[in-house]
């Protein structure tokens, strides 16, 4: 990808409102796979009904996490990271999800500020190469756990450094990044338009039937990945 700065931001655009379900380190160390679900509009026709994608960040550096409750009334902020043991224990925090929010803010790459409020030691650290990586992409999921009736809120936030990326369908069959951006970017624009395929009943068209992202994370995985250099 070419890492311009018009190209970030409209990457970045693209992204915005989208659900981060999973991130998950290929054993080798060779990517890691951000398990997202997008808002996207193709150039004809309405709102994609599978907004699942996968974002796979390659050659990564080191991925942190960061969990904190996020009590009504106070910001996550104020509350301390709660640990968690490994990159199984994240994996089983996203499966335990009883809801989840979207990305948002229009700024998840190379930016350390996104970062500010972080404790010293985050919740998991995994390093994957000595080499610092070229490139960062924060995210977070504003979320709950029901448990014993109640609901109980958390948020969990991640970063990765790495050095490029690539996308790919649920399938694993790659996808031109310039046509992810251009979709993501596309439903903005058709948002400030108000272009009827955004429409109430338009969106509630998509919807049907379309794959839910709890049943993604929980079980339904991504068929391994055609090879990549």
């Amino acid at each position: 990808m070419e890492w311009d700065d018009a190209t970030r931001e409209r990457l970045e655009t693209a992204l915005n409102e989208s659900d981060v379900v999973g991130v998950r380190l290929d054993p080798t160390g060779a990517h890691v796979d951000v398990l997202l679900h997008v808002i996207a509009l193709p150039e004809s026709g309405p709102l994609m009904r599978d907004g699942r994608r996968i974002m796979r960040l390659t050659r990564p550096a080191e991925l942190r996490f960061l969990l904190r409750r996020d009590p009504v009334g106070e910001q996550a902020a104020t509350q301390p990271a709660m640990p968690l043991a490994d990159e199984a224990a994240v994996e089983s925090f996203f499966d335990s999800l009883a809801w989840g929010g979207s990305i948002y803010g229009w700024r998840f790459f190379d930016e350390p500020g996104l970062t500010r409020d972080w404790p010293p030691d985050p919740s998991l650290r995994v390093p994957v190469r000595a080499e610092s990586g070229a490139h960062s992409f924060y995210w977070f999921n504003e979320c709950g756990v029901e448990r014993d009736g109640a609901t109980e809120a958390f948020c969990i936030e991640g970063t990765v450094t790495f050095d490029d990326l690539l996308v790919l369908d649920p399938e694993g069959r790659e996808i031109p990044v310039e046509t992810f951006i251009a979709d993501g970017v596309r439903q903005w624009d058709a948002l400030y338009a108000r272009d009827e395929r955004l429409s109430v009943d338009a969106q509630r068209a998509a919807d049907l039937g379309a794959p839910k992202w709890r049943r993604w994370a929980m079980g339904e995985r991504p068929a391994p990945p055609h090879p990549t250099t």
